[in-house]
């Protein structure tokens, strides 16, 4: 059973953008499965791995877009960006470093970025950019 399941609530309005985000979706899920089956160690770093490069090619298409339509978020939205990163790259350190509560605590973290950057942070966005022709 998924953790988390896309639908058409949690869309920015953003095709491209709303595509990236089912990646995430997809690597909680992907861990998620794995911690029910036991398996989370030995799935955490490819999950990782393929978290981060998630992180800096969709931050960067976003932003990019963004600036296309003169955001006046950006900024901002930005900032938000290099944190996540940041914290991504902390999980890869811990992976690195044998850190056993790994699996649980980035299954938690992915959940509340979810909630709190796709639901609050991204939606606010996406009817700007489609108002500058962003679709």
């Amino acid at each position: 059973m998924a953790l988390v399941t896309w639908s058409d609530k949690l869309s920015v309005g953003v095709k491209s953008i709303d595509e990236q985000h089912t990646v995430l979706f997809n690597t909680i899920n992907e861990l998620h499965a794995a911690m029910m089956k036991g398996q989370a160690r030995s799935k955490v770093g490819e999950l990782l791995c393929t978290l981060l490069v998630y992180t800096r090619n969709h931050f960067t298409a976003e932003e990019e877009l963004m600036a296309a339509a003169n955001y006046p978020g950006l900024p901002q939205h930005r900032i938000l960006h290099r944190e996540l990163t940041k914290k991504v790259e902390g999980y890869i350190e811990r992976y690195k470093n044998g850190d056993i509560t790994l699996s649980i605590d980035l299954a938690s973290f992915l959940s509340d970025w979810l909630t709190t950057h796709i639901q609050g942070t991204d939606k606010t966005y996406g009817p700007y950019l489609n108002e500058n022709g962003i679709r």
